[in-house]
């Protein structure tokens, strides 16, 4: 269906243009089987299966400005590929989203905050328009006939995008304004506490996918049935009452202790992703989300075997989004970081790494790797322990110069920036094997470096 009127949101600055990418783009490729470094014992790790076809990996991570990203993916022939986008993107609401962690080593507690980025306020209220006008437009070409869209907002700016999205979908597209009720704790005294947020729902067409979606029916409901209100001929549903468009279910990630709290600050739990993706995506789906954050699609997606491609432009957002893959050992899955400056991939200045290759035993050869010094970029210092600034770290036991295999990764045991973190690795490989190990080192601010040693 097309729009029933012609209205629509007019703003000074308003246009339609594509993205210029007429500069050169770097796109630096890693692949990654989930394989985590399980204890410091011996550890016979074959070769992982590098030969696979990056089309029957199960997702792609994708960092860097998602409107060079969104013109990418029509350009590599995704245009209509996808049955599900969800976004949850910027409010205008004149806030700092930092990540707070605590480093903790043999000197005491040191507390860090990590900006992630600065959402503007309502002075930028133009650009903010054209920045999501022009990403909307070319999600819509890469949404399947059978597709549909889900926007996250606030009541900062929802009233200008729904009219946005209107005109880009039609507003006869229009499926559901989702309202998702939520607690937690607010000092203001000077209006009613703002405890819910909207999600617009739009179809590309009018065959989208729709799966019912089912809550539990009340005790009251359960104990009468509905006989005494509806009569005989009505009987309970075993899967429970249909979900109408408001949710109190499902709460934000509110304690600090929480197990899904990754210590991003706009992380969505993954009940209400769950919700969405199970409503509108089958199986062999293809899910995106391109502000993705600490990669809660993603996630669901996993465990919903959904095939997934998202992005964030945050370093932290994709390290974060990386490690959680890791944990849950995912299916393999494709890291690209797309920029205009040409990757260093080798930083030998930052990282101090000790390897060594000796046989072991007629079948095997051994390869010890300890990490010996570490530091973050030269503009940041942290008078802290080395251990507590790595996030993870990752050995690629084949590697051939070119895409980076993380085979086997070394991960802290929780959630904890200490010195607990292993970093000391030793595996065994095929003996009269030759060629290079890399290893890699994730820092806590999203950094990467890399450090290469031949052996044989």
């Amino acid at each position: 269906m097309g729009n029933r009127h012609a209205v629509r949101l007019v703003w000074k600055s308003r246009q339609q243009e594509k993205p210029n990418l007429s500069e050169p783009i770097n796109i630096e490729r890693q692949y990654i089987f989930a394989h985590p470094y399980q204890s410091e014992e011996l550890f016979p790790y074959p070769f992982a299966p590098v030969a696979a076809e990056p089309e029957n990996f199960s997702g792609k991570l994708i960092q860097g400005d998602n409107l060079e990203i969104l013109q990418l993916l029509l350009e590599e022939g995704y245009q209509e590929r996808i049955d599900l986008i969800y976004i949850d993107p910027p409010y205008l609401s004149r806030q700092k989203y930092s990540s707070k962690i605590k480093l903790a080593d043999r000197d005491g507690d040191h507390n860090l905050e990590r900006l992630v980025f600065v959402d503007e306020g309502e002075e930028n209220l133009d650009t903010y328009l054209d920045d999501l006008y022009s990403r909307l437009k070319l999600m819509k070409q890469l949404l399947s006939p059978r597709g549909s869209i889900f926007v996250h907002l606030d009541w900062h700016v929802s009233h200008y995008i729904k009219i946005i999205l209107d005109e880009i979908f039609g507003s006869g597209n229009f499926i559901n304004e989702i309202v998702w009720c939520y607690g937690g704790g607010s000092g203001s005294k000077s209006h009613f506490h703002r405890k819910h947020d909207l999600i617009f729902w739009y179809g590309k067409t009018a065959d989208y996918i729709f799966n019912p979606q089912y809550r539990p029916y009340s005790r009251g409901t359960v104990e009468r049935g509905l006989t005494r209100v509806k009569g005989d001929k009505y009987r309970l549903h075993q899967e429970g009452a249909l979900m109408q468009d408001w949710w109190i279910d499902i709460n934000k990630i509110l304690s600090p202790t929480a197990y899904e709290n990754l210590k991003f600050p706009t992380q969505k739990p993954e009940g209400l992703l769950t919700r969405l993706i199970s409503a509108a995506s089958h199986p062999d789906s293809l899910v995106a989300d391109f502000y993705a954050g600490s990669g809660t699609t993603a996630a669901v997606c996993e465990k919903l075997n959904r095939q997934w491609v998202i992005c964030d432009n945050s370093p932290l957002a994709a390290t974060i989004s990386i490690q959680r893959m890791i944990r849950m050992n995912s299916q393999p899955f494709i890291l690209e970081v797309v920029n205009r400056a040409q990757p260093s991939r080798l930083n030998h200045n930052r990282l101090q790494v000790n390897f060594s290759h000796q046989a072991y035993d007629h079948e095997y050869s051994r390869i010890d790797v300890a990490i010996m010094a570490y530091a973050p970029s030269p503009k940041i210092s942290l008078d802290t322990s080395f251990k507590t600034q790595i996030q993870f770290w990752e050995l690629d036991l084949d590697y051939r110069g070119d895409i980076f295999r993380s085979q086997v990764q070394i991960m802290r045991d929780k959630m904890k920036w200490d010195e607990s973190l292993p970093t000391s690795a030793s595996v065994l490989i095929p003996r009269g094997e030759s060629g290079a190990v890399a290893v890699r080192v994730h820092d806590i601010f999203g950094d990467r470096c890399t450090q290469v040693f031949q052996y044989g």
